[in-house]
């Protein structure tokens, strides 16, 4: 029933959009042109794409390669307001009459902190404030991740409020657990484009250039609409800055050292303390300035990085480059390229090889192991791996003089990674977006879309082998083919203080020859204005998750465990809707000012066919010896339910030479599986082993009513205080205890129950940061991560880092 609504809905919707198409842009008769040029307040320096808007939210232009515009409006729209917008910069309204229309010079003022952030990534194609969005979005500053001295950009995701990074797997408000690495539930893109790897479907976030960040931009709640597979949850979106008319040279200088773990027993490397360095070099500039070809934008990033490991056997040196080029060879038209790649040579971990430390003797001579920092070792000893990934990605775009865009973006994304466990993977997956964007009426702004991925994987043994697909018995050599199809559509609109939008998608998806799958996904917003600073909003959206080919084809085995393919396993489809409030709120004295807003959502997502992993039929269990192998696959387990409230806010204060400010938010959720295991049929090993056999044969399930891996509490804080150059500032993180997870990983990991029973109370992380700006050109940070020394998994049998000390030196040109 919900999918001939939604397939009734589509085709209404492309009906309308038809005939919106047809409607004229602009009056003809007696029309004026404004001119005029968008610059830094400060430096003069024209800026390059910044978006003007007319009051009432018909899209103007872009300004051109010298910050320069022209737009043609009826002689009736004056005296007309001009909103400025450009990301890192506060917005300005600005006021034009017929007196005074030609040549006038906008200046925008770099942010410090807004209470309105400037983000695209809600509507794929143009700029809107964050206050007048139909759902939750969170902005992250490049300050914010400056702070951090990070080597990337994974841990900060990690401090942005109701978002979770478990071991590089990311978590939008309880939408995902954990699954391996394997099959993400949130989309995580580089300017709009996605970094999915073409065989596990998972985040490759050692390709964004942390040098290079505008801001990081977080759409909470399915958003498949735009975003296709993999949005379930939300969309991560990294957005990199263009190079400026001034040239700007980074250069980064990081060293660490880690302390010992909180059980000095763990120290499984003594005096010689685990080290971490890395250096990291960016530059940007506009080349071919004033000449006839048009101005070129180069940008380029290299680091360098080394971690011995605080686990043994964990060690990590990584290569990684960015090279970036933007070309404007015409008024409107905008060709780029960019290139990146990443080499990571590293010790890889399963879990650990018992909390406990053990005492062994070897040779005559006493050896302790590190239990926790031991990592469990295969028949060849320590896992180790070297991935290289690259990617590709051309860029065309042209804006004419009406606000109309057409936009072609590509992303060729490889993935090749040797292990010495002989299960090496080759991936490389072709990314397509055709965007076209336009006003209508006025009031409305259209964008349509075409996207096309393949992908091509060889797995060898991996995703080789046999496996059963609908009553057949296949022989695989591990090569696996994909490719999907998306239309989509998607209507803004703004009518004085209610924004709307409206959306829809088809998308048809094929796995190597089976048959293609095809659905349609909708979703729909309202965002009205009370008052100045005052919005109220609801929205409603659908969204599907096509599983990973690691998810349909894994045939491995390690530590006890065999995983087996399920070539059968279906998408995953639900829905999340959503009501907030937001309230802004400003002053200004002659020598200070606040700023602000608090943000409350509630939300519910719901999800048909979940997909986990979980234990196969084929297993076996020798009762008499106690030896066991762990038949283990991805499967269709649950229809989930996932209800909750976020609390966000931020308070910005400057008195004077003095500032505070405070950020983040608390998140409750409910994360219910709505067909669990009646309980006298659901296995509990929490307290001993005795349910192992009725686990392995089959007799009872492992099928909780709390979904795995989620917890009910979450927070994430961040307070700075300074004066002048200097600042203090402490990043406070807390998850409540992780109420399941699987029931065999107790068996299986040593030490495990034991763990969870010692800590059930959750985890409580705090950083400290000391910043000094000694001058605009000079930085200098002194960072303590995990300032109290918290002993916490990051996930079962994975026990987080202990306290580390980092100095930083940043050099900026």
């Amino acid at each position: 029933m919900m999918q001939q609504l939604t397939t009734r809905l589509f085709a209404w919707g492309l009906v309308m959009m038809f005939s919106l198409s047809q409607f004229p842009l602009f009056a003809q008769e007696d029309l004026v042109t404004v001119t005029g040029q968008v610059v830094d307040s400060e430096t003069n320096s024209p800026l390059i794409g910044a978006t003007l808007v007319t009051k009432g939210g018909l899209v103007g232009q872009l300004t051109d390669e010298e910050g320069k515009f022209s737009i043609q409006l009826d002689r009736s729209s004056f005296p007309l307001e001009l909103v400025v917008t450009y990301i890192g910069y506060e917005a300005n309204n600005f006021q034009v009459d017929l007196s005074s229309y030609r040549d006038i010079r906008i200046p925008l003022s770099a942010e410090g902190v807004s209470i309105d952030d400037v983000v695209i990534t809600a509507s794929k194609g143009f700029e809107q404030s964050q206050a007048d969005l139909t759902a939750s979005i969170q902005v992250v500053k490049p300050r914010a991740i400056d702070l951090q001295a990070l080597p990337s950009v994974d841990d900060a995701i990690s401090l942005i409020p109701g978002v979770d990074n478990q071991d590089g797997q990311i978590n939008i408000r309880g939408s995902s657990g954990y699954a391996y690495g394997v099959g993400s539930r949130v989309m995580v893109t580089l300017d709009g484009l996605p970094l999915i790897t073409g065989d596990a479907a998972s985040a490759s976030l050692d390709l964004v250039p942390v040098d290079n960040i505008a801001q990081i931009e977080v759409l909470k709640g399915a958003s498949s609409v735009l975003y296709g597979s993999a949005a379930l949850g939300g969309v991560i979106n990294v957005i990199t800055s263009d190079a400026q008319a001034t040239p700007r040279t980074v250069l980064r200088v990081r060293g660490g050292i880690f302390d010992q773990p909180a059980n000095p027993a763990l120290d499984w490397d003594g005096d010689d303390n685990a080290r971490s360095g890395s250096i990291h070099l960016f530059h940007s500039r506009q080349l071919f300035k004033g000449s006839k070809l048009g101005p070129v934008d180069f940008t380029l990033q290299a680091n360098a990085i080394k971690e011995t490991g605080y686990r043994q056997g964990t060690d990590t040196e990584e290569y990684r480059g960015v090279a970036m080029l933007k070309w404007r060879p015409i008024k409107g038209l905008t060709l780029g390229v960019n290139t990146s790649i990443s080499i990571d040579s590293s010790g890889q971990i399963l879990y650990w090889d018992g909390y406990f430390p053990d005492t062994l003797i070897e040779n005559g001579q006493t050896i302790v192991s590190g239990g926790a920092l031991t990592p469990t070792q295969d028949d060849g000893g320590f896992r180790r791996q070297l991935q290289v990934q690259t990617a590709i990605d051309p860029v065309v775009k042209y804006v004419n003089d009406k606000g109309q865009m057409f936009w072609y973006r590509g992303r060729y994304l490889t993935t090749n990674n040797q292990n010495n466990t002989n299960q090496s993977t080759r991936s490389s997956i072709f990314y397509n977006d055709f965007l076209y964007q336009m006003p209508v009426a006025k009031k409305l702004n259209w964008i349509s879309g075409v996207t096309y991925t393949a992908s091509t994987i060889n797995g060898d043994s991996l995703y080789g082998g046999e496996y059963v697909f609908n009553g057949d018995t296949i022989s695989s050599n591990g090569d696996h083919t994909g490719n999907s199809l998306g239309i989509y559509t998607q209507l803004d609109g703004k009518f004085g203080k209610l924004n709307t939008n409206l959306g829809i998608r088809y998308e048809s998806v094929q796995i190597d020859n089976s048959a293609r799958e095809a659905l349609p996904v909708f979703r729909a917003g309202l965002n009205y204005e009370i008052a100045k600073g005052t919005n109220v909003r609801a929205s409603v959206g659908q969204a599907f998750r096509v599983p990973s080919i690691a998810e349909r084809f894994a045939n491995t085995s390690g530590g006890g465990v065999i995983v087996e393919p399920n070539p059968s396993i279906g998408s995953e489809r639900g829905y999340s809707a959503e009501v907030g409030f937001r309230q802004g709120f400003a002053t200004k004295g002659p020598k200070s000012s606040i700023k602000g807003y608090l943000d409350i959502a509630a939300f519910r997502m719901q999800y048909e066919d979940m997909v986990e992993f979980g234990v196969s039929p084929s297993n076996t269990f020798d009762p008499l010896s106690g030896n066991f192998d762990v038949g283990f696959s991805s499967i269709n387990v649950a229809d989930a339910r996932i209800t909750g409230a976020e609390l966000t806010g931020l308070f910005a204060g400057q008195f004077g030479d003095a500032f505070v400010n405070l950020s983040g938010g608390i998140m409750y959720i409910d994360p219910q599986n709505l067909n669990p295991a009646p309980p006298d049929s659901q296995v509990d090993l929490s307290q001993g082993d005795g349910d192992v056999l009725n686990l392995f044969n089959g007799n009872k399930v492992d099928r909780p009513s709390f979904l795995k891996y989620r917890q009910n509490w979450t927070i994430r804080a961040s307070l700075s205080v300074g004066y002048g150059p200097v600042s203090l500032t402490g990043n406070y993180r807390y998850k409540s205890f992780t109420e399941t997870i699987d029931q065999y990983l107790l068996v299986v990991i040593p030490d495990l129950r034991e763990f969870r029973t010692f800590y059930p109370e959750g985890t409580t992380v705090l950083d400290l940061i000391l910043n000094w700006d000694v001058n605009p050109t000079h930085q200098i940070s002194f960072i303590v991560n995990n300032a109290l020394n918290e002993e916490y998994t990051v996930i079962p049998g994975f026990l987080a880092p202990q306290r580390k000390f980092t100095i930083q030196y940043r050099l900026q040109l």
